[in-house]
């Protein structure tokens, strides 16, 4: 089993994790981070190479109505534990 952590990650710098979460269309995803899949309850990890011009692979998602996202952190390697506290937070109904 593998651990995913990022090695630049510092758990006790508060400027890891949003405490006024931002919710916007899956499409206009820009930045990395660990994002709530509002549909599901889902748990988004959208690393740098994820957004970055010319780089793969780009996750295209087809629903029947506009698909929203709520961004809960900067870090995309956010531990589990802390993206579930912060989804409680704001009363978001986790699934992961």
């Amino acid at each position: 089993m593998t651990k995913t952590t990022n090695p630049n990650f510092n758990p006790t710098t508060k400027e890891n994790y949003s405490y006024n979460y931002e919710t916007l269309p899956y499409e206009k995803i820009n930045t990395p981070g660990t994002y709530y899949f509002n549909p599901t309850g889902m748990l988004l990890r959208i690393p740098p190479e994820g957004v970055s011009q010319g780089h793969s692979p780009v996750i295209p998602f087809v629903w029947r109505e506009e698909c929203f996202v709520t961004k809960i952190s900067d870090d995309p390697w956010v531990p589990i534990s802390k993206a579930r506290q912060l989804c409680a937070n704001w009363d978001l109904p986790v699934n992961f």
